[in-house]
């Protein structure tokens, strides 16, 4: 909820942030105390006075700006650090069927449905009961009126009230009685005998009741309730007419009550502030497994000596951990690919700004994932115009596709396709490239295939792209990576000696260094982990070149003893690794611990399975710091 301000000019050279609503249940003299320590404390600098000008018209907040100010960037100041832009949380809790259930709004709305007509007709049923009751009444008045003599002789000549209503039942009912009256009793229809109940109402009336005109009221009521009561039994007989009576009670009260929206609802992208406005600093974009993702400062993280104790990063749960690190430049793109060929784009400055100990916000409130959707590659951009540089894609099936960067220059909010996949088929991995690496893939029966990217021309979005492996029946790609051709240096790779993130933070906003540098994908060994927790590492120089759509070679020696290959990835000497299990085993080591061996080894135990547990996945982690501070990058 944001408070409602609009911009008007002062002066000549000075403008005024206006407001005149703030969210509910925000206190206003609060409100301008937080403003006013915030100009006092130096952390809004362009705010030369504040005034509350509220009167009995409405409220009126002036917040006067500095000569120069940018009004549009105080404001959103304003929304970031003070109570003008609230979250109100709310939760659409009901008990159904005696249970409380969280319902979506549909949901609700058909519950509420089916609530009004269970109302509406146990209401319909007992206002059919009382109107019958009064027809019953009625009939009795009308009965002993036409008998007023023989009724008020009985009642005299009765000893008291109990003795009078049996009387009057028995001679309504053509009885013998023993009571001299001036006629012969009434013959009443068999199926309505007279009954106690209209002899005691007989007995209750007012003498005033008695003249011809309460006689022709009383007709006139028994005419109205036998009407209600025929409308009543028509409602409790058709659906259609009882959900009628519904809508006519809604629409009532939307007369009664319904006014026009004081809330304006809007979309958040129109709120978020023109990348003009945004400083271009380099950040840190941390993603974790679980799908936490947020953006810290460079400069939160200061510079320490060698060995230092380094600081908290993100605070995971216990099974949760940093998959991802970029360091790039809050102008930077960040292109998420999901399993089924979409791809979104986040700027960097859309990623929520956390400290450095804070977990961030998930994936899920950041862009609208289809039903089924999950995330397996992002990739960190700072030109979607660049030429010379690809994405390279890899599916489940063994398919291959390059498309051109320039490529996702347009991706909607709800995403796009960024490769068609055919049915049973799944985006596995993808990759920017500069048009002349060396792709690997691997397979889960133990082959691999390495070829040049050349080999593969650039395709639109459209395609489903080309066989990059053949793969024997029953076989499925599990990863692909890309490494340079000897001699060249990796994408976004710092050359060597560099600290990536002392670059970053030295590195003027709007240069070209550093501003996107991946730190997950980094070496030139081929890490290879099998389901029973085997592994090992070996240089892709090992894995002869070949043509695309080959068979490939032998990857890992795949028996009994190892499994079959579950995960594939690039790392160096300074990796960490780390392997998750079906049963939610968990380790994780520095890559160097694992054995550097050829093609044809199994590897050696990583990690020690149970009975019926396997390897469900392997991941090389972003290299946070360690609470000791060795080997930390972030220090």
């Amino acid at each position: 909820m944001r408070a409602k301000a609009a911009i008007e000019n002062v002066t000549k050279d000075r403008q005024a942030i206006i407001v005149t609503e703030i969210p509910y249940q925000v206190n206003k003299a609060r409100l301008v105390e937080r403003i006013a320590q915030l100009v006092n404390d130096k952390d809004i600098e362009d705010i030369s006075d504040i005034r509350d000008e509220s009167d009995r018209d409405g409220m009126r907040i002036v917040v006067e700006l500095k000569r120069g100010a940018e009004p549009q960037i105080v404001l959103n100041q304003l929304f970031k650090h003070t109570a003008m832009q609230e979250s109100f949380s709310m939760i659409l809790l009901a008990v159904v069927n005696g249970q409380p259930r969280e319902m979506g709004l549909i949901q609700a709305i058909k519950h509420f449905i089916n609530h009004r007509v269970e109302v509406v007709r146990r209401r319909t049923a007992y206002l059919l009961q009382k109107a019958r009751e009064r027809e019953h009444i009625l009939e009795g008045y009308l009965n002993a009126l036409d008998h007023l003599d023989n009724v008020i002789a009985i009642i005299r000549a009765s000893a008291n009230r109990a003795d009078a209503r049996e009387n009057l039942v028995a001679y309504f009912g053509g009885k013998k009685i023993d009571i001299n009256t001036t006629g012969r009793a009434p013959r009443l229809d068999p199926e309505k005998p007279f009954t106690s109940r209209q002899a005691e109402a007989i007995l209750e009336l007012q003498l005033h009741r008695l003249t011809k005109l309460s006689i022709d009221e009383i007709s006139n009521e028994l005419k109205e309730v036998r009407e209600r009561i025929e409308d009543y039994e028509s409602i409790l007989a058709s659906e259609k007419k009882l959900r009628t009576v519904i809508i006519r009670e809604l629409e009532e009260v939307k007369e009664l009550y319904g006014d026009e929206r004081r809330t304006r609802i809007e979309d958040e992208a129109a709120e978020i502030v023109l990348e003009d406005l945004i400083a271009d600093e380099q950040v840190a974009v941390t993603f974790s497994h679980s799908g936490y993702m947020k953006r810290t400062p460079i400069s939160t993280y200061r510079m320490q000596r060698r060995g230092g104790t380094g600081r908290t990063g993100m605070k995971t749960r216990d099974e949760d951990f940093v998959e991802h690190l970029f360091i790039a430049s809050t102008h930077a793109y960040i292109l998420i690919f999901t399993n089924k060929g979409r791809v979104y784009w986040l700027k960097v400055y859309e990623i929520p700004d956390v400290s450095a100990a804070g977990k961030g916000k998930h994936i899920g409130n950041l862009i609208g994932l289809q039903p089924g959707e999950t995330v397996r590659t992002m990739l960190a951009v700072r030109n979607l115009e660049e030429e010379n540089k690809f994405i390279f894609f890899a599916t489940r099936n063994g398919l291959v596709k390059k498309s051109e960067l320039r490529e996702f220059i347009h991706v909607r909010s709800n995403g796009i396709n960024a490769i068609n996949i055919e049915d049973g088929d799944e985006l596995v991995a993808a990759r920017i490239t500069n048009g002349d690496q060396i792709v690997f893939i691997a397979s889960h029966e133990g082959m691999a295939v390495r070829f040049d990217e050349n080999h593969v021309r650039s395709m639109g979005r459209a395609a489903y792209g080309v066989n990059g492996i053949n793969l024997e029946e029953g076989d499925y790609v599990v990863g692909m990576t890309v490494t340079p051709k000897p001699g060249a240096a990796p994408v976004g790779a710092p050359a060597a000696g560099e600290d990536p993130v002392a670059e970053a933070t030295a590195t003027p906003p709007g240069a070209a260094a550093a501003e996107v540098v991946d730190l997950t994908q980094k070496g030139t060994l081929i890490l290879s982990v099998t389901e029973n927790g085997y592994g090992k590492r070996t240089p892709a120089e090992e894995y002869r070149l070949t043509n695309r759509a080959g068979k490939g070679v032998i990857n890992i020696k795949t028996t009994e003893r190892v499994g079959k290959v579950v995960a594939i990835a690039l790392v160096d000497e300074n990796s960490q690794v780390m392997l998750i299990s079906q049963y939610g085993k968990i380790i994780r080591m520095d890559s160097k611990t694992i054995r550097e061996s050829g093609r044809n080894a199994q590897g050696v135990r990583l990690l020690h399975m149970e009975p019926g547990d396997r390897v469900a996945a392997a991941v090389v982690l972003a290299p946070e710091e360690e609470p000791n501070g060795n080997g930390g990058l972030l220090q």
